[in-house]
């Protein structure tokens, strides 16, 4: 038979080891817990920033459209403006 201080220490060499393994993976719960909240904290600035690109591009195309639209008002301008030219030029 086993020495009843055998089984003592076995059973405290055991627990010991539970304990650390225990703890190890308390200790690897919390990592993965801050990285994932790590990372939702990134999605959500990926997410806002990717909100203020689509506005700053729409905002964008406003302003192209704008041009479009002045650069066609003043191609009709010159126009008139060549008109008038000829009918002065033609009546001197």
């Amino acid at each position: 038979m086993t020495n009843p201080e055998n089984r003592l220490d076995r059973i405290e060499v055991i627990t010991e080891s539970n304990a650390k393994a225990i703890q190890a993976l308390s200790s690897d719960l919390a990592e993965l817990r801050r990285d994932r909240n790590f990372m939702y904290l990134l999605m959500k600035d990926l997410t806002e920033k990717m909100g203020q690109l689509t506005t700053h591009q729409a905002r964008s195309y406003d302003l192209i459209e704008n041009l479009d639209e002045r650069q066609t008002q003043l191609a009709n301008q010159q126009q008139q403006l060549i008109e008038i030219l000829k009918r002065i030029s033609d009546a001197s």
